[in-house]
Order: structure tokens, then C-alpha cells, then sequence
């Protein structure tokens, strides 16, 4: 294997030859189809530099450029009829084997992001240099350039998103609330319109309900009333009854169990009886709810529809 220094240079008294220690000169193959020259910018194998061999690189042969990003390079290869302004990405478009690449202000097409530009000569479509500081290249010729072109296509769609929401999400004109020259009392108009709803249905659930709940079977030992939840108000009870069975009752307890109402009748069918009388301090559901419980003659075979009157917690 060649020594990494072993790089033909022009003879001179001592016969004296360097190379990046840290790698930031990679050695190319010239595939241009001419020879290259030292100092020359190229772009090549995924690299893209200045030729530091003193011979240039012939065509077809290899040879080292330097790739360093740490440094700023001033060059007449550009294209002087351009506008390079400061701060600006500046372009390269690779030459081939009729002439040399240059520098341009802009990508017109899938030329390489090759740094931001710190300065330039001239002016304005006159230009006699342009200075830039490189960007910084991976060793493994992954191309940096490729990345800046897919992220500047990025932002121009996320800008093209930005402008399509902005139109999605409309104006304070096409507001519905009255307000519609301040965002904050548009949103203010609302929420007292939902404050006002919100009102509006405390009140309609303070109203009085019915629950009808059909006893279909056995209920000596008591049956859980469903629909019926902790803070609700029992303010009536009737009973429906759907078959006969002498000196049937229901009442309704609490699961307690404590009584809510009397022993209703519940032993004629079809007749329609109601509570007699309600213990107030027990009408307010507690977390056990409500329980309907049987009892008189045959016990298991009372059967009814309950009609219970109660305002929602």
C-alpha cells in the first residue's frame, strides 16, 4: 500500500509533500472527461472540493481534494452575471468535459448546495469574485446538497400548508357570534352562551321525571329499581297491577333498607293504586338507591308496574 504521501508534487528543495491528517482531503477518480486543475472546484464521486494535487487530476485517474468546512474560500469560478447576496446559499453546477463548473445564486435544476456565502466582488450581475464558507461533508460522500434541496422543497410546502390553513380556519368576518373585530370577545360571546345552556339544563333536570318499572318477578326478597341513582327525589308512586294475588303489597325502601312509601295494594289485576303516605327523610336516594320489595298472600308471585315520580339529583 502507497504511502498517504506519496502525492507527485513539483520538485523543490526538500522535497516537501503534506496531507489532512484528519481526512478532509478524500481521494476521487476525475470522471469529467478532462483534466482538472489545482484550485479547480469540482464536484465529484459525492464530494465536493478544490483540487489540491499540484498536477490537477487527470481524466480517468484519481486525486485528492479538500472538503474542509472550516474555512472560507474566495474564487473567480462563478457565474459573474449573477446576483450573490450574503447570507444566501450559494450553488454549484458541476462542469463536464467541455468546460469547468461554476458558482450560481440559485438551483436551477439538481445542482449541488455548496455553502453560504460570506462576501463577493463587483456588484450585482458584474461580479469579479464571491466568497463562501463551505458546508460541512460527511466522509462517506453522503450527499449534503441533496438534503438542503429536499429541506428547502419542505418549507416551501409547510409555508404553502400555513397559507392553507390560515385560509381553512377563516376570519373573525365569518363568525357567527356578533362579535367579529376582536377573537377574545367572539370567544367571550360564546362562553356566556354555554354558561347560559349549562343554566338552562340544571334547570330542566330539576324538573320532575316519571320512571316506570315493571315488577316480572320475584320480589319478596327485593328488587334493585334501575334508572334511579344516589340524589334523587321520590315525590310519587303508583302502582299498576298486573295479576291478582290477595293482600299483595309493594313498597319502596331504600337499600338501607328503609321504608320510602307505605305497603301499596298490589292484589287486584289491572287496578291502579297509589302511596299513601312517604317518609321525607328518606324520599333522597342515598349511594344503595332504590329497592322495591313484596310482600302479602304468596309474596313471589305479586307482579306490577311501578310509576315513580322523582326530581334528578
Amino acid at each position: 500500500m502507497p504511502s498517504l504521501l506519496d502525492t507527485p508534487v513539483p520538485v523543490n528543495l526538500f522535497d516537501f509533500s503534506e496531507i489532512s491528517v484528519n481526512d478532509k482531503q478524500p481521494l476521487i477518480t476525475n470522471g469529467l472527461g478532462r483534466d482538472v486543475t489545482i484550485a479547480e472546484l469540482v464536484y465529484l464521486g459525492g464530494y465536493f472540493g478544490d483540487v489540491v494535487e499540484q498536477d490537477g487530476i487527470t481524466n480517468g485517474l484519481t486525486g485528492r481534494i479538500n472538503i474542509d468546512s472550516d474555512r472560507i474560500i474566495r474564487t473567480e469560478q462563478m457565474e459573474a452575471t449573477d446576483t450573490f447576496v450574503v447570507g444566501n446559499t450559494i450553488w454549484f453546477v458541476a462542469g463536464g468535459g467541455g468546460a469547468a463548473g461554476v458558482l450560481e445564486d440559485a438551483n436551477t435544476g439538481t445542482d449541488y448546495a455548496a455553502g453560504i456565502i460570506t462576501g463577493f466582488g463587483g456588484s450585482a450581475g458584474a461580479h469579479t469574485y464571491v466568497e463562501f464558507r463551505p458546508f460541512a461533508q460527511r466522509l462517506d460522500a453522503a450527499d449534503v446538497s441533496a438534503q438542503v434541496i429536499i429541506n428547502t422543497a419542505g418549507i416551501a410546502t409547510n409555508v404553502t400548508d400555513i397559507a392553507t390553513n390560515v385560509t381553512s380556519i377563516g376570519t373573525l368576518a365569518s363568525l357567527t357570534t356578533t362579535a367579529k373585530t376582536d377573537c377574545v370577545v367572539a370567544i367571550n360571546e360564546v362562553n356566556a352562551e354555554a354558561d347560559a345552556n349549562a343554566a338552562a339544563i340544571l334547570v330542566e333536570q330539576a324538573e320532575p321525571k316519571t320512571l316506570v318499572f315493571p315488577v316480572t318477578v320475584d320480589a319478596s326478597s327485593g328488587i334493585a329499581v334501575t334508572g334511579l341513582e344516589e340524589g334523587d327525589e321520590i315525590i310519587g308512586l303508583r302502582i299498576i297491577c298486573t295479576f291478582s294475588e290477595a293482600s299483595g303489597t309493594l313498597k319502596l325502601t331504600d337499600g338501607a333498607p328503609a321504608d320510602i312509601s307505605d305497603a301499596i295494594i298490589c292484589a287486584v289485576a289491572n287496578a291502579l293504586t297509589e302511596a299513601a303516605t312517604f317518609d321525607i327523610t328518606k324520599t333522597t336516594l342515598p349511594a344503595s338507591g332504590a329497592i322495591i320489595i313484596a310482600a302479602g298472600g304468596t309474596a313471589a308471585n305479586i307482579r306490577g308496574i311501578l310509576v315513580i315520580d322523582y326530581i334528578p339529583a
